[in-house]
């Protein structure tokens, strides 16, 4: 679950650095742009799907794991 929780920090800092008045220029302007905004969200999609795959991979490694020492 610390994953889960790492990426929502990860996406919250991200936004605050969107509407954080110091940022840069290029920062701003990317968060306008529809297109690197849709770019951004199908890459944020498939990290997660990747995430999510590792996730049930380790999950099965711990189970085979226990399986070995029970």
């Amino acid at each position: 679950m610390s994953n889960v929780l790492s990426l929502e920090l990860a996406r919250e800092r991200a936004w605050q650095a969107v509407w954080n008045p110091e940022t840069t220029e290029l920062d701003r302007e990317s968060a306008r742009n529809p297109r690197s905004l849709e770019r951004l969200e199908a890459e944020n999609a498939q990290l997660r799907r990747s995430v999510v795959e590792l996730v049930l991979q380790i999950q099965a490694l711990r189970d085979d794991a226990r399986a070995l020492t029970a």
